[in-house]
């Protein structure tokens, strides 16, 4: 068979991998940026349970002390008859606050390994739908690259133009790739900064909530206002955690997501909502409340600007792909091309 008659034969094969090529070129980077996620994902995991375990044993000590003190009447009437019962009352309440503080962050914590192992779960599923595409990229470009074996054995040195070209092709694959895997982060970027918007929500709500419930404290609501405001700011507290987590994953994915300010969900005191609840602490706390509202919000401006600004990275970037998607696909033509012009020009003897 001639070089024409070969070229001939494989014509229509060629063009077949090709366009195999071109529908499964994003699998690669795609699955490279999926494993790369998945891999922070589990060292984040790591760590959450080691710090879970560290907070168990230090939850134990702690409850021992707080009961100690909750429970020891002996000790308060001996604080009491040396004339120390705020010694005693201020020994108590931080014992009881150590203890629910460790039951705080405890609780957070869970909230974030359930969060990562939702993720992670999801991070897998994609990952194994991508292995197959992957894999039938990779036996399209192997097969590819035996067909064009067959004719060309490594550099041509007397034809420049075709390693000019082949180079030129490899580099346009490689930007690429480099593209796509941006694109693929930044659009995980995006889902994980919707959810913390989400979450965020549902915390201003919660403070909302938590401040309605304050006024009505202060006009006398009693134990059943208090329990309704501390459950209301627990829930705030959680739904924060749940925005920074969010956005620490995508800041973890791209360099470009914003840091969040500073929130400090203010917190209830059983000693203080019990024994030292008057008009004065009522009214001390909800200024505490609103303090948290207004630097929630702070905090709620910025997740909506790390979103726009991640909308407007997506934009340029997918803008960019598309070109170098082009460019890729005009070089493996143009490759092509000058392939089948030595192979008419060599089988024509010129």
């Amino acid at each position: 068979m001639s070089v024409e008659e070969h070229i001939q034969a494989a014509a229509q094969r060629n063009d077949e991998l090709l366009s195999v090529l071109a529908e499964t070129d994003h699998a690669i980077p795609d699955l490279n940026q999926q494993r790369s996620y998945i891999t922070d994902l589990e060292g984040q995991l790591s760590a959450i349970n080691n710090k879970l375990s560290t907070l168990d044993k230090r939850r134990e000590k702690d409850l021992k002390d707080h009961l100690k003190y909750r429970d020891s009447v002996f000790k308060r009437f001996a604080y009491k008859a040396s004339g120390q019962k705020e010694k005693f009352q201020d020994k108590a309440a931080k014992e009881e606050k150590d203890y629910f503080d460790g039951l705080r962050e405890t609780q957070l914590n869970e909230d974030q390994k359930k969060s990562l192992n939702d993720l992670l779960s999801q991070a897998k599923t994609t990952e194994g739908d991508l292995v197959g595409v992957a894999e039938k990229h990779k036996n399209a470009q192997g097969e590819l690259d035996r067909l064009y074996d067959s004719i060309f054995q490594g550099q041509t040195p007397n034809f420049p133009d075709e390693d000019r070209l082949e180079e030129y092709s490899n580099q346009t694959l490689q930007e690429y790739h480099n593209t796509r895997q941006t694109v693929d982060a930044e659009n995980q970027v995006a889902g994980l900064i919707r959810e913390a918007s989400q979450a965020m929500r549902m915390a201003l709500n919660h403070l909302s909530s938590a401040e309605s419930y304050s006024t009505w404290d202060m006009w006398g609501g009693g134990t059943m206002s208090d329990m309704m405001e501390r459950n209301e700011l627990s829930s705030a507290d959680r739904a924060w955690s749940r925005v920074q987590m969010l956005n620490l994953q995508a800041k973890h994915l791209s360099p470009y997501v914003r840091d969040l300010p500073e929130v400090r969900v203010a917190g209830g005191s059983i000693m203080s909502d019990v024994f030292f609840d008057n008009i004065i602490t009522d009214m001390a706390f909800h200024e505490k409340i609103k303090q948290s509202q207004y630097e929630m919000n702070q905090a709620a401006d910025m997740v909506e600007r790390n979103l726009q600004e991640n909308k407007i990275r997506l934009d340029q970037l997918n803008s960019d792909m598309a070109e170098k998607s082009r460019r890729l696909e005009q070089s493996r033509k143009d490759l092509q091309a000058k392939r089948s012009d030595i192979f008419r020009r060599i089988s024509r003897g010129a």
